[in-house]
């Protein structure tokens, strides 16, 4: 390992562990808990040291032995775990580097609170010493390079969007107190509206929150829609006393991988905005880039505006809103998209919410594609993938509404795939989507094989969907358990004749090991 790339890393870690010494300092980590914040820092570092490694392959004993000497504690005993037994710390503690982390959300609340910079100063020391990392061997790959693009980039955008937050605030103070203001006009719109008669089997505010609830995970997620609908409750309350309101934007970016419940989040908002009373009609409108954009110029502002008409009174979801913002390509029209919806967001604020939806990472370029864009929203939600009980969680219950019941046995397989995942196929797993497909070649699986079945089949055999289906299922198994059983009999006979044989190597590949750690 080169000593000047360890010098970087240190130096780096130096840079991160003086923004944790002032909010200590200041008082803000004592808000968080009392742990101690250096060994919180150093297991921040490892982990995300790990997860680089991770993405550029197998980490050599060079990317080890930095990962184990750049924070003040080897915290995590990277020093004595070989290659393989690295990965495998950094898959257990992989919560410390995704997602926000805690030690950057505490320095800009304190940088919003004390006036200091110290959130900046902490995302370019991960910076470099991300970069320092993958410099190492003397070689950045471009899979290290994307880690570094995306994982920085996120803390930057996180960075942006609190200030363009800070930044709308401030504008909505002005506008409000601003003679003239649309939000003196704002009665006389309403009143020119027609009511929108309630279906009788629509739910109640009640029954929304509660389905909300009910959801499986997105813990923060249901905190930032709650907070939402506690916001316009006590918006409604000071109306009725005749007091201000602020005239404020509600429209918001959703952040996440494919699969973790963005839509679904999304639907309820519409449902439950328009039972307070907040939309006067509650639609909403799902759209994505083919829905917006023209082929010809001048008509993409035309079809966006139709798009947000139909939209107006609920809610407008576009999804993939980052694919409006391709760079490198002639004759797109996604940016007149952009510059039409900004436009239109802001003539129908009163009736109308906006949520944009995308990767994290993907997102950054859509936002900054357009001056007023990112000032427009002033809520960012964060979607995290699933855990793997989450997703099992997932299934038992798409599976009960279906009339399903998954077998212990069942799960296990299932499991297994799940744990054996990498990276890579965790994205295109797709979260709870990819638990949908699954259930969905379970049913598939459970048909073949009740089909062949001789003799009467029972209530309980059509509900059940047992280990055969999942094998089945996910390996492709299914015409070969039977031999694979004929063959498991054969070699116990044949060890049982000759103890010194040797088990038969193929038949022992064809079953899938599924033993959880």
């Amino acid at each position: 390992m080169e000593i000047k790339e360890l010098h970087k890393g240190k130096a780096a870690y130096k840079q991160m562990s003086e923004c944790c010494d002032q909010l200590v300092a200041s008082g803000n980590w004592q808000r968080v808990g009392t742990s101690d914040i250096r060994l919180f820092l150093d297991m921040y570092v490892q982990s995300l040291l790990l997860k680089l490694a991770q993405a550029g392959g197998t980490p050599d004993q060079s990317m080890l032995t930095y990962i184990a000497s750049v924070p003040a504690r080897d915290i995590l005993q990277i020093g004595k775990a070989t290659p393989e037994q690295a990965l495998n710390i950094g898959f257990k503690n992989r919560s410390f580097a995704e997602g926000t982390p805690l030690l950057l959300r505490c320095c800009q609340a304190m940088d919003d609170k004390d006036g200091t910079a110290k959130a900046q100063q902490f995302v370019d020391g991960v910076s470099r010493l991300l970069y320092a990392a993958a410099e190492v061997d003397g070689d950045l790959d471009g899979k290290e390079l994307q880690f570094i693009t995306t994982y920085a980039g996120g803390l930057r955008t996180f960075l942006m969007t609190r200030a363009a937050g800070r930044h709308a605030g401030m504008q909505e103070q002005i506008r409000m107190d601003a003679p003239g203001s649309r939000k003196q006009d704002k009665p006389e719109k309403n009143a020119e509206k027609k009511p929108v008669k309630a279906e009788p089997e629509e739910k109640s505010v009640e029954e929304l929150v509660a389905e909300l609830d009910g959801l499986i995970g997105l813990t923060q997620v249901k905190k930032e829609v709650h907070t939402l609908i506690n916001l316009i409750k006590v918006r409604k309350m000071r109306e009725e006393h005749d007091l201000k309101v602020m005239d404020m934007s509600f429209h918001m970016v959703f952040t996440g991988n494919p699969g973790t419940g963005k839509t679904t989040v999304a639907r309820l908002v519409a449902k439950i905005y328009k039972q307070l009373g907040f939309l006067s009609q509650g639609q909403l409108i799902e759209t994505d880039r083919s829905g917006l954009v023209a082929g010809y110029v001048g008509q993409t502002a035309g079809k966006v505006t139709e798009v947000v008409n139909s939209a107006l009174g609920g809610i407008l979801f576009i999804d993939e809103a980052y694919a409006l913002a391709r760079k490198g390509m002639d004759n797109d029209f996604g940016h007149e998209a952009i510059d039409t919806l900004v436009k239109l967001m802001e003539d129908h604020r009163d009736d109308l919410v906006v949520i944009v939806a995308g990767y994290t990472d993907l997102m950054h370029d859509f936002l900054t594609s357009n001056p007023g864009l990112i000032s427009r929203f002033n809520k960012y939600i964060d979607f995290p993938d699933y855990t793997d009980d989450e997703l099992m969680g997932i299934l038992e219950m798409n599976a009960k509404k279906q009339g399903y019941k998954v077998t212990d046995e069942a799960k296990k397989v299932i499991r297994g795939m799940l744990q054996g995942m990498t990276m890579s196929d965790r994205m295109d797993f797709g979260n709870a989507r990819g638990m949908r497909n699954t259930l969905e070649k379970l049913v598939q699986e459970q048909a073949n094989r009740l089909a062949e079945t001789d003799g009467e089949i029972t209530k309980d055999m059509l509900i059940e969907l047992n280990e055969a289906d999942a094998r089945a299922a996910l390996y492709g198994e299914q015409e070969n358990l039977d031999a694979a059983s004929d063959a498991q009999a054969l070699m116990t006979d044949s060890q049982t004749v000759n103890p010194g044989a040797q088990p038969d190597t193929d038949t022992k590949a064809a079953e899938p090991d599924t033993k959880t750690e």
